[in-house]
């Protein structure tokens, strides 16, 4: 992971794939919410997982905004 890159661009999740807050949207709204299969959707695969923890939390997120919904 690169730190500096990722402090330069809040939206940029994962440095190694090029993974923004976007792409894991998508993969999201797709039904999608394990740490892999949002990288499969976009045809990546994770590489160094320092972005997991990262990706959990944008998940915890997006299910508590969708429970709220209901």
């Amino acid at each position: 992971m690169d730190a500096k890159r990722k402090a330069q661009d809040p939206e940029l999740v994962c440095t190694c794939n090029d993974l923004y807050v976007t792409d894991i949207q998508q993969a999201l709204d797709e039904g999608e919410t394990g740490y892999k299969e949002i990288f499969t959707v976009h045809e990546m695969a994770p590489r160094c997982c320092g972005c997991v923890d990262d990706v959990q939390q944008l998940v915890k997120q997006w299910q508590q905004a969708t429970t709220d919904l209901a």
